[in-house]
């Protein structure tokens, strides 16, 4: 049995080593794209098929998936017979086509960038009128209202290379868009919050740890003053509550404002009160002093017709009544 990486030898490399030695057997080829298988018989092909290519495929189809392969092994088994040979083909010009559908498959991922792109018909055609081949109009109801390319190939049933080719020539013509995938946003929000969760905040190192780095580092570290909250804030005491009304003061009725006088009050409070018309809003002169005051004599004393002293002996007068306080 012969086998072997494709990082080693490419499968046109193989091919063309079968054709030539005109081996008969089954080549089985896996790797990054899924499996295929090749049948030969004395060094021409009479079966292929591969896991990617639909049903009823050509070979065309098939060799052009093949070559895809970037990576995969291969083994080939000597004289195993195809299940349901077809008619036999010269391999080197299958291998030869699949080469140029390979440099068409690279233009039309400069259209189509992914199976996932999102397709949808443009709301306005770009000239009045269009003429459609068969495989454009079906390609246009397959896209509807709106299918990602890999949907779109997979409901014409006719493979990717085909379905693909179809889209490429609507989407250059302008009568679809091509949109990025729906689930790009998806992955983006999922990346950013794989990159917010790698960003939480260590959390702080335990006791022990902290001790051991002290005691690791003793000599580089300097005891600082630890503070607790308890040294700076005090306790508050609990305040009772005000009640919101007082009982006693409540059952405490109003005092009444004073009642007016009566009349008989007032009459009696007029007849004890002496005419007030002689009275004079101007208090009367204060009696002379007795002639006590003014040493016994009061001839002696030279007083006035309002019973004041005279200005001569004002000044004795005023010197013997305070001897005489005294």
């Amino acid at each position: 049995m012969l086998q072997g990486s494709l990082d080693n030898f490419t499968l046109d490399e193989v091919l063309n080593l079968l054709a030539g030695t005109m081996k008969t057997g089954h080549l089985r080829i896996s790797g990054d794209r899924g499996t295929g298988s090749l049948w030969v018989d004395e060094g021409l092909l009479v079966q292929a098929e591969a896991s990617n290519v639909v049903a009823g495929g050509d070979w065309e189809d098939v060799m052009f998936e093949l070559l895809r392969f970037e990576s995969g092994n291969f083994s080939f088994v000597a004289d195993d017979l195809a299940p349901s040979p077809s008619e036999s083909t010269d391999i080197e010009p299958l291998v030869e086509r699949g080469r140029e559908l390979l440099v068409e498959w690279n233009s039309i991922e400069a259209v189509i960038p992914s199976p996932e792109h999102i397709l949808s018909p443009v709301a306005k055609l770009p000239i009045e009128q269009v003429m459609l081949t068969s495989g454009e109009w079906e390609t246009i109801i397959a896209i509807g209202e709106g299918r990602s390319v890999s949907q779109t190939y997979t409901t014409l049933n006719v493979g990717e290379l085909k379905g693909c080719r179809r889209i490429k020539s609507v989407v250059e013509r302008g009568l679809v868009s091509i949109d990025e995938p729906a689930s790009a946003h998806a992955v983006s929000f999922e990346a950013d919050t794989a990159l917010a969760e790698e960003a939480v905040v260590d959390a702080p190192p335990a006791e022990s740890d902290v001790a051991a780095f002290v005691s690791e580092n003793a000599s580089n570290v300097v005891p600082l003053p630890v503070t607790t909250t308890e040294s700076y804030i005090p306790e508050i005491p609990d305040v009772p509550e005000a009640p919101a009304t007082n009982p006693v003061v409540d059952a405490i009725p109003p005092t009444p404002p004073p009642a007016p006088p009566s009349p008989d009050e007032i009459r009696r409070f007029s007849e004890s009160v002496d005419d007030v018309s002689t009275l004079s809003a101007t208090p009367p002169m204060p009696p002379p002093p007795p002639a006590s005051l003014l040493g016994g004599d009061s001839e002696a004393a030279s007083v006035n017709a309002d019973g004041s002293a005279a200005a001569d002996d004002e000044a004795s007068l005023l010197m013997k009544y305070l001897q005489s306080d005294s």
